[in-house]
């Protein structure tokens, strides 16, 4: 996970599903290690709550980009 986020990365929208099916919500990362990355809710129902992220086999560099994307900014 270290190769895909930094400690301060902010991703946004749906992520492929990977935090869960009706997750939009704007995450902050704020732990990183090899295998998972841990994410503090910035807004909505869990807002301040953390959820990790595991297995980084199955993510690459251009999907993790895209969810670092804030289309709603543009």
């Amino acid at each position: 996970m270290n190769k895909l986020f930094s400690i301060g990365d902010k991703i946004y929208g749906f992520c492929n599903g990977y935090f869960d099916r009706d997750d939009y919500d704007t995450k902050l990362c704020i732990m990183v290690s090899d295998r998972y990355a841990v994410f503090q809710y910035l807004d909505g129902e869990f807002e301040g709550n953390a959820t990790v992220l595991n297995n980084p086999d199955r993510l690459d560099e251009e999907t993790v980009a895209e969810w670092k994307q804030d289309y709603y900014a543009l």
